[in-house]
């Protein structure tokens, strides 16, 4: 994975994002959550993100921090994730790394990237269920 990080488009109604991080955040019970991706490793999400302006973006955007672990935690890798407004009809969400990856992520780059990669559709497929729950288009 490199600076760019991995973007996923999610099909999302755009005026649904903040209501759908408001269900992610009331359904889990602490700041964060985590998934475990195989053996490709684990995602830790801080889920109260926070809406941001970015002048050079088409629409609103959401922001939060995750880190990235390697199966056995011996490393991880900080990141960012943003949900991006594109049009009234979908959002990317974006993982990249904040910062320099240390030397071990660095020698292991394809890893990191099916990581990343997993970690994105796990979370699109998170926010995907909770865009479908009753109540969502009202909160």
């Amino acid at each position: 994975m490199d600076a760019a990080g991995v973007t996923r488009a999610l099909p999302i109604d755009a005026t649904l994002v903040n209501n759908v991080l408001l269900h992610l955040r009331r359904d889990v019970a602490a700041t964060h959550t985590c998934w475990t991706l195989g053996d490709r490793g684990s995602i830790e999400l801080d889920v109260h993100f926070m809406p941001v302006m970015v002048s050079s973006q088409a629409g609103p955007t959401w922001t939060s921090s995750a880190r990235l672990y390697d199966p056995a935690h011996v490393a991880v890798t900080l990141a960012t994730v943003e949900i991006v407004v594109r049009s009234a009809e979908s959002a990317d969400l974006v993982l990249r790394p904040r910062g320099d990856l240390d030397p071990w992520w660095s020698a292991r780059k394809p890893a990191l990237f099916a990581l990343a990669s997993a970690a994105i559709d796990e979370l699109a497929e998170e926010m995907l269920w909770h865009a479908t729950r009753e109540g969502v288009a009202q909160v």
